[in-house]
This record gives C-alpha cells, sequence and structure tokens, in this order.
C-alpha cells in the first residue's frame, strides 16, 4: 500500500466501530457532511460527479456487507472487485473472508479515506484503482463483483451492466444491494437480457440481489 496519500485526508475524522456479522471493524468517518458538501460547492459548483457520497457509510453498503460476513466460506481465494467503493466496508468484509480484493471509486478525494480504513483494519494487501465503473479500464476479469446503491438515474443502467459483463467471468456472482431506487427494475431486466439469473433477499428495506452469470 501506497503510504504517502494515508494522511491526506481532505476533512477532520472520526473512528468508528462496526460490528458486521462476527467481525469488528474501525472506520475512518468524517466528522461533518455539511463541511465536506461546503467544500466542494466552492471548489467544483457545477460538478455533481464531486459530491462527497463517500464519505457516509450507506445501508446499502452495510447490508452487502453482512451477506458477505454471512458467506464467509463463498469468498476465500476469490478474485473480488467493490465498484464505487465509497468508505469500503464490503471490501473489508471479503478481505477479511480471505478473497483478493481490489476496491474501486472513480472520486478522487476517495482513495486516501479507503487505504486509511484498510490499514486501520489490518487489511493492506487490498488493491485499489481509481475507476469510473461508467468508463472502465481496470485490466482483468473477477470471480465475484460488488455494488451498493450506484444506480441513481436511468443512465447509469447501460454502462453497469456493460461493466458487470466485461469483469464478470462465467459462472461468476454479482452482489448488488439498492434502497429501491427507481432505476432498480430496468436494471434487473438489463441484466435478465444479458443473460444472468438472480435471486432477490430482502433485507429491511433493502433489496440485496444476488446475480449469477452463465
Amino acid at each position: 500500500m501506497d503510504n504517502s496519500v494515508l494522511d491526506e485526508l481532505l476533512f477532520p475524522c472520526s473512528e468508528e466501530r462496526i460490528t458486521v456479522g462476527d467481525f469488528r471493524f474501525t472506520l475512518c468517518m468524517i466528522r461533518s457532511l455539511d463541511e465536506a458538501l461546503d467544500h466542494y460547492v466552492k471548489v467544483s459548483p457545477s460538478d455533481t460527479d464531486r459530491i462527497p457520497y463517500f464519505t457516509r457509510l450507506w445501508e446499502s453498503a452495510e447490508v452487502l456487507a453482512g451477506y458477505i460476513a454471512e458467506h464467509h466460506e463463498l469468498f476465500s481465494g476469490k478474485r473480488v472487485l467493490e465498484l464505487g467503493c465509497g468508505l469500503g466496508l464490503p471490501s473489508l468484509c471479503a478481505a477479511r473472508c480471505g478473497a483478493l480484493v481490489t476496491a474501486s471509486d472513480f472520486h478522487p478525494d476517495n482513495r486516501a479515506f479507503f487505504l486509511r480504513n484498510a490499514r486501520l483494519n489490518a487489511l493492506e494487501d487490498i488493491g485499489y484503482h481509481a475507476m469510473d465503473w461508467r468508463q472502465p479500464d481496470l485490466q482483468g476479469t473477477f470471480d465475484i463483483l460488488l455494488g451498493s446503491d450506484l444506480i441513481y438515474e436511468k443512465e447509469m443502467v447501460s454502462p453497469l451492466v456493460n461493466c458487470v459483463k466485461q469483469y464478470l467471468v462465467p459462472g461468476g456472482a454479482f452482489l448488488y444491494a439498492d434502497p429501491g431506487r427507481s432505476a432498480l427494475q430496468n436494471f434487473t431486466s438489463s441484466l435478465e437480457q444479458a443473460g444472468l439469473t438472480w435471486e432477490l433477499i430482502p433485507v429491511e428495506n433493502i433489496y440485496l440481489q444476488v446475480w449469477t452469470a452463465r
């Protein structure tokens, strides 16, 4: 891991203890989302891609991480890629289960937060790749793909489906957690048309889809 970025956090942070199944994690999270929003409004007022979603632990990510912890035997030795990882709790869970993990996110300020969290949990072998899944540039394929709350608009559906098709090996699994955004139905239909089969696991108010590639 590149230690040069570990102290380049933009905002005051606190360390939060998170329990996921039998796992315990420490996550570095910013103390004030409002402060982060104010910062990005000043530096890039017209760029919605700079909204700091990565600074918050989303419920979909917690549900996805819980599924990983509960099914830890499925991850040992597997090549795993998380798309839009943010703080990276699902990636940390998969690594704790023995997976070979690459986490990815497009936000230019996300990397330092993720690497700090990997170090806090003694999981410094996790790879990190700065990537927008709408324009994927990572080489290789993976046994398991992870994603949570990625499709805010219908225009995001086609790029995400193409990304899944590009990176998932035949017989591989794509685990996706979503709070029920309006694009989810279209996303589901598009993956079905791409030849993937799926199982739905409702968890409270989150839809967890477990997709399998042919």
